[in-house]
C-alpha cells in the first residue's frame, strides 16, 4: 500500500511538472509568421503616410504658386498685355515654369491654369510639386534607412524565433524528463498514463512485482535497492520491441506494455523471458543475490478501450500471482497459473 501511495505521489508530482512544461510558449513558426505581418502592415503604414505627405506638399505649393501667379497676372494686365512676351515675362520674373496664354483645349497634362480676367483666355504653367522633388531627392537616403531598418528587424527576428525554437526545445524536454522515473530512466506512471492512451487498440499489459525486493532493501540498505531497480530495468529494456512501453510504477512495481498486435502465447512467452531475466543472479557489491517476480497478464482485445479496466485487470492478475508460492504469472480472464521461471 505503502508503494501505490508512492506511486501516486509520484504521479501527482510530474502531473505538476507537465502542467508547468505545457505553458502557453509560443510556437516559433507562428511568431516568425505574425512578426512578418506586423512588419508588412508597418511599412504599408509608413508608405501611405509618406504618401499623404507628399501629396498635401505638393497641394500647399501648387496653391501658394497659384496666388502668386494671380498677382503676376494682375501686375501683367496693369503693364501690358496676355501675350507670349508677357508669359515670357511671368515665367522670368515671377517663376512660373513653361508660363504660357492659350484657351482650355491648349490645356496640358500636368498644368494648372488662371482665367484671365474678362477673357476666355488663360494663364497655364506647370507647377512645381515640392513634395514630389523632395521624395526624389531623399529617395536615396529613404532606401539606405530602410534597408538599415529592415536589417535590424531581420536580427530582432532571427533572435526572437531562436529563442522561441529553444523554448519549445526545453518545454518539450521538460515534458519528457517529467514522464520519465529519475532512477531508472523508464517511463513514470505519468509517463505510463500517456502512452497507455496513446496506443492503438488492443495493447496488452503486464504487471510486474519483485519478489524479495525489501529483503534486500532491509538487508544492504537503500542504495542496493536502487542498484536493483536500475539492474531490473535494464533487463526489462532489453524485453521491449519497438512501439513497446516499459515503467516504473512506483517501489518496485514496474508495467510492461505491449502494442499490438499480440497473442495469448507471445504474452505467455514475454512473460517467461522476463521471468528468466530477472532471475538471474546479480551482484551487489561482494555479494550476489537472486529475485523474482510475480506476473499479471490482461490482454487489451478483452477490454476494447477501457484503458481503466486494463490497467484494473492487469493489477488484480497481479493480486493473484503473489498469492502464489515461488514466481508465477496469471493472466487475468484465466485461474490457470504459470511459472515465471
Amino acid at each position: 500500500m505503502a508503494q501505490r501511495d508512492a506511486g501516486t505521489l509520484g504521479s501527482a508530482r510530474g502531473a505538476d511538472d507537465v502542467a508547468m512544461a505545457e505553458l502557453d510558449l509560443p510556437n516559433p513558426r507562428r511568431l516568425l509568421i505574425i512578426s512578418i505581418v506586423a512588419i508588412v502592415l508597418l511599412g504599408l503604414s509608413v508608405v501611405i503616410a509618406a504618401g499623404y505627405s507628399v501629396l498635401s506638399i505638393n497641394e500647399t505649393a501648387i496653391s501658394a504658386e497659384t496666388e502668386r501667379a494671380q498677382v503676376a497676372l494682375a501686375v501683367l494686365l496693369h503693364d501690358g498685355q496676355p501675350d507670349a512676351a508677357g508669359a515670357s515675362r511671368l515665367a522670368r520674373d515671377f517663376v512660373l515654369t513653361g508660363a504660357r496664354f492659350g484657351d482650355a483645349a491648349s490645356m496640358q497634362p500636368g498644368e494648372v491654369a488662371i482665367t484671365v480676367p474678362g477673357s476666355e483666355t488663360r494663364l497655364m504653367w506647370t507647377p512645381r510639386r515640392i513634395g514630389t522633388e523632395l521624395a526624389q531627392h531623399l529617395a536615396p537616403i529613404r532606401l539606405l534607412a530602410s534597408a538599415l531598418f529592415l536589417a535590424g528587424i531581420a536580427i530582432v527576428l532571427n533572435r526572437l524565433y531562436r529563442l522561441a525554437r529553444l523554448l519549445e526545445a526545453r518545454r518539450r524536454a521538460a515534458q519528457e524528463l517529467a514522464a520519465r522515473d529519475a532512477l531508472t530512466g523508464l517511463y513514470n506512471r505519468l509517463g505510463f498514463d500517456q502512452r497507455l492512451g496513446q496506443t492503438a487498440d488492443g495493447p496488452a499489459l503486464l504487471y510486474l512485482d519483485l519478489d524479495g525486493f525489501k529483503h534486500v532493501n532491509d538487508s544492504f540498505g537503500h542504495g542496493a535497492g536502487d542498484d536493483l531497480l536500475r539492474i531490473v530495468a535494464d533487463r526489462l529494456r532489453g524485453l521491449a520491441r519497438d512501439g513497446d512501453c516499459v515503467a516504473r510504477i512506483g517501489g518496485d512495481e514496474f508495467a510492461f506494455l505491449r502494442s499490438p498486435p499480440t497473442s495469448r502465447a507471445e504474452l505467455a512467452e514475454l512473460a517467461a523471458d522476463i521471468g528468466v531475466a530477472l532471475s538471474e543472479p546479480v551482484r551487489l557489491g561482494a555479494t550476489q543475490i537472486q529475485i523474482g517476480a510475480s506476473i499479471g497478464i490482461a490482454m487489451g482485445s478483452e477490454h476494447g478501450d477501457d484503458r481503466a479496466r486494463l490497467v484494473a485487470a492487469a493489477d488484480a492478475a497481479l493480486y493473484r500471482a503473489k498469492a502464489l508460492p515461488g514466481h508465477a504469472f496469471v493472466f487475468a480472464d484465466s485461474p490457470t497459473i504459470s511459472a515465471a521461471a
